[in-house]
């Protein structure tokens, strides 16, 4: 009887060590199917390009006039009062902004608002030779603290792109060390200067190295553009990061955008991809001499 119960012991002790090392094994397999799945994934979400090659809107260019440069901007910061953002290529002086806008006044230059960028691009107006386009992105504190002055002096207009997720009603006091945003009620006070248009409402941010208008969901990135789009009623976009696809496209023509602008280096022409338009980024490092090749002085 003794050996009888000691061998059922037995028995269950290898049984319940079988089922042990079965389970172990199953969880083993789920591991390694689901790191297998997820490298997949991210192997395919790499494939699609952030600013693709060949772009995905069909153009008819008239490239035998000069063009429209678009110039992007972003944060201005003092030397003295930067010490966050040093190596930060989205941040220039305000003194190296001033003697930009002196060499477009200086030199004849004049700005045109969105609108009639559309109608140049669709053909229905002509644009002197001196004609630039000014862009600001994120709707930055600073843009309104050191931009507008200069701005004013010449009698320039700009275009700044929100992200309304990040404004508050009221104004935020002024602090170099974080990124303070434009507030609603400042708006107004800067309509002279600034039209408003859309960025992005939460979705100004990176999954890794996507922005999430590429990296979410359709129906999420769907409802972040309509949400910034009611707030701004704006019929223009800048893609954050410069990234987009083609279901990006389509959702801001569903949305009722008329134009949309890259991070593309080129001039925008009559018959440009109106949801692929070029832009030229400036840089703390852009010198004057190449800051005029850009806008097109010789």
């Amino acid at each position: 009887m003794e050996i009888d119960k000691m061998k059922k012991i037995g028995l269950l002790f290898a049984a319940l060590l079988i089922v042990g090392i079965l389970s172990a094994c199953s969880k083993l397999v789920q591991a390694v199917t689901k790191e297998n799945e997820k490298s997949e994934t991210q192997s395919v979400s790499y494939k699609t390009p952030f600013i693709p090659i060949h772009p995905y809107e069909k153009s008819n260019i008239d490239s035998s006039v000069p063009g429209v440069p678009v110039l992007m901007y972003h944060h201005i910061l003092r030397t003295s009062e930067n010490k966050k953002f040093r190596n930060n290529a989205a941040v220039i002086t305000p003194e190296a902004f001033a003697a930009q806008m002196k060499i477009l006044h200086d030199n004849g230059y004049q700005t045109i608002n969105l609108n009639t960028l559309e109608q140049y691009v669709n053909r229905k107006i002509k644009l002197p030779k001196k004609t630039v386009v000014l862009t600001f992105d994120d709707g930055y504190l600073s843009d309104f603290i050191y931009a507008s002055p200069v701005l004013r002096r010449y009698h320039f207009k700009a275009a700044m792109f929100l992200m309304t997720g990040s404004m508050k009603k009221n104004p935020e006091k002024f602090n170099p060390d974080i990124l303070n945003h434009v507030s609603w009620s400042e708006l107004p006070k800067n309509s002279d200067v600034f039209t408003y248009e859309a960025h992005a409402h939460h979705f100004h941010r990176l999954l890794g190295k996507e922005s999430f208008m590429v990296a979410q969901p359709l129906a999420a990135v769907k409802n972040d553009i309509h949400t910034v789009k009611q707030l701004t009623h704006s019929l223009y976009f800048a893609y954050p990061y410069g990234q987009y696809n083609l279901n990006t496209i389509n959702i801001l023509k569903e949305e009722g955008f008329h134009l949309a602008f890259t991070t593309r280096a080129g001039r925008v022409y009559p018959g440009s991809p109106k949801f692929e338009l070029n832009r030229y980024a400036v840089y703390p490092y852009t010198s004057l001499k190449e800051f005029k090749k850009i806008v097109g002085i010789n």
